[in-house]
């Protein structure tokens, strides 16, 4: 590939000398926008000429033909163009080249036309440009998705919707644009390549990254923009001008709003450029489609093209090999220079989004969720995890999937849109200067649950820690006060309990969860619905230690005959094989038990610890929490 700074040149733009972008590709802005002092004079040539009613596809075609997006091309490929493009991905003067550029044409329509005469072009009925028709020659759609997308069928959807419109003519030929660069046709926040120059010039920017996606709402893409953005004086992203019609769980449309969302509020707004690409080759992939973004790119003035991920958070070694050896074209390619970026992840021990670069942790400490998994959640109405989506894009795409694909939403969460927070966890936890997390605590009744928890809390309020307890009584006598003790209502008690542990968990909050919670099966749904932050405590006694000290009264009355389906009496207790924290409350005191539990706590990271707290640590070999109190 070729150094940035073996192509730079004076732009062929009006800054003059004061350019010292990147050359265009071919070493010339090729613009055939009509002056408006000649658009009158066009306007009433093409009102007596044979009219072409151009496809959406190719109005978009002609705008980056005419504005010089496609240079060194000047107008409508022709046979022989189009053929050495097909087959070798090369122009007739030895220029790679990615994509065909070709205008369709019905037999009907042929017949009416000839090579050496002009044509009017129309888009939805208005007179867009004139065509000076050079050459009219048979197209083969099979082929063409053969050579071009190796593909055996007519899928792509611009083959598809000529096919269907008995298309089977290419029209060649130069274009003169007679519509305003202010027409009401063209996509809004546009900027042409020369427009671009210019405003990189006045802005004294040298090191401009192009970015050509569609599906940017990921943390991990996020992640992987704002690094680029470090190294570079401005990003400009090429968005297709409408959502491609492509089949996918979360589609264009559905991440459109979401991604506007991330550019426009979380990325600085005299650093981030908005144009609108031609099509969405980013949804077919492949060395065609990256040469063709590279072109386009380097005829804008970027000197760098920025390659994300096509899936930001699962993407296997070998596909990135794929997209490094894509990027290989000749010497006499681009001379834009590609940058092939790594798929991002959030890693809990790294505290925050990372690749396999940066990071060095195992699988087990990386968080990720496919788009397919994502889709679920947004259909069941369920909260997508900070750690993917900010909570303004969770919500936008919880909106668009909603009214979208309004048959499969599952009717519970079908209306909920959980309004976007300002303030996140993390930031919670670095105001409070330690983790969030839920202790939920098991063990069978009378094991010291409570009183345990309530020494610990008092510990740390005390120390400046944000703690609360939750205890199953006292949900029993409010939000769970309609459910009896049948073994289906106790698991919807621990449910409500999980919920409502994992809402204080957002807040920044430590909770300590006292529940028997007795089956290792309610266990691991408690466990599921928390997720991250949820450490399993087992308070180790014996039935007979528990029941000598019956501090409710529960196992005599249990052993009576008055509460049924009692656990250790007439129903099981499922120990815990592998705890997070084990504390046995038979061979330690209460204040042993606290003082074990607190230096677990802080073993695990969930603690604030001062520096004279620390100092003590290091010097006792111990955590600062275990330590003896007259």
């Amino acid at each position: 590939m070729k150094a940035q700074d073996s192509s730079l040149s004076h732009c062929p733009c009006s800054m003059g000398d004061r350019c010292r972008l990147i050359q265009p590709y071919g070493g010339r802005l090729e613009e055939s926008f009509a002056r408006a002092s000649e658009r009158p004079e066009l306007m009433q040539r093409l009102s007596s000429l044979p009219r072409v009613q151009l496809t959406r596809s190719e109005f978009r075609d002609l705008m980056m033909l005419g504005s010089g997006a496609y240079s060194p091309l000047t107008g409508f490929m022709d046979r022989q163009t189009y053929r050495e493009v097909c087959e070798a991905q090369l122009l007739p003067s030895g220029l790679p080249w990615g994509l065909p550029v070709t205008l369709a044409a019905t037999k009907r329509l042929v017949a009416r036309l000839e090579a050496g005469q002009e044509a009017a072009l129309y888009f939805n009925d208005e007179p867009v440009a004139l065509l000076r028709l050079q050459e009219i020659f048979p197209w083969d759609p099979l082929a063409e998705a053969k050579a071009v997308y190796a593909a055996d069928d007519i899928d792509h959807p611009v083959l598809a919707e000529r096919s269907k419109a008995r298309k089977h003519y290419l029209l060649a030929g130069p274009v003169r644009l007679v519509v305003a660069t202010d027409s009401r046709l063209l996509a809004k926040e546009h900027l042409w390549p020369k427009n671009a120059r210019c405003l990189f010039v006045e802005r004294d920017w040298t090191r401009v990254a192009a970015v050509h996606a569609n599906h940017l709402w990921h943390r991990a893409h996020e992640y992987l923009l704002k690094s680029a953005l470090e190294t570079s004086d401005a990003l400009l992203f090429h968005t297709p001008t409408e959502p491609p019609r492509h089949e996918g769980a979360l589609s264009s449309k559905v991440v459109a709003e979401a991604r506007d969302i991330l550019l426009r509020r979380f990325f600085p707004r005299d650093r981030v450029l908005w144009t609108h690409f031609a099509a969405d080759v980013t949804a077919y992939g492949g060395r065609r489609a990256i040469l063709h973004q590279a072109i386009v790119s380097q005829n804008y003035g970027c000197g760098h093209l920025i390659l994300l991920p096509d899936n930001p958070i699962s993407e296997s070694h070998g596909v990135v090999q794929d997209r490094h050896a894509a990027v290989r074209w000749p010497e006499a390619g681009p001379a834009i220079t590609p940058v092939v970026l790594s798929s991002a992840f959030h890693c809990d021990a790294c505290g925050g989004a990372a690749t396999g670069k940066s990071c060095p942790h195992n699988e087990e400490q990386r968080s990720r969720m496919s788009e397919e998994a994502v889709f679920d959640k947004l259909l069941a109405g369920e909260h997508l995890p900070s750690q993917v989506a900010r909570p303004e894009i969770a919500r936008a795409l919880s909106r668009a999937v909603s009214s979208l694909f309004a048959d499969k939403v599952i009717k519970r969460g079908r209306h909920i849109f959980p309004h976007a927070a300002e303030v996140s966890k993390e930031f919670r936890q670095t105001a409070a200067g330690h983790k969030a997390a839920i202790l939920w605590m098991t063990g069978l009744s009378g094991s010291g649950k409570s009183t345990i928890a309530r020494r610990v809390e008092k510990e740390l309020l005390m120390s400046g820690h944000r703690i609360f307890v939750l205890d199953g009584d006292g949900l029993r006598n409010g939000l769970c006060r309609d459910l009896d003790f049948s073994r289906d209502a106790r698991r919807e008690n621990l449910r409500r309990a999980a919920e409502v542990a994992k809402i204080m968990l957002e807040s920044g909050t430590l909770v300590i969860a006292s529940f028997i919670s007795p089956f290792r099966e309610e266990r691991q749904m408690v466990r599921e619905i928390i997720g991250k932050g949820f450490f399993e405590v087992y308070l180790e006694a014996s039935l007979e230690v528990c029941e000598s000290r019956d501090p409710k009264g529960l196992y005599s009355r249990a052993r009576a005959g008055i509460i049924p389906e009692f656990t250790g009496v007439s129903s099981p207790y499922e120990p815990p094989p592998t705890p997070d924290m084990r504390v046995n409350t038979v061979a330690r005191s209460i204040d042993e038990c606290a003082r074990q539990l607190l230096g677990d706590m802080a073993r695990a990271g969930l603690l604030r610890m001062t520096r004279f707290d620390r100092y003590l640590a290091e010097k006792k070999g111990s955590s600062p929490y275990v330590v003896q109190r007259n």
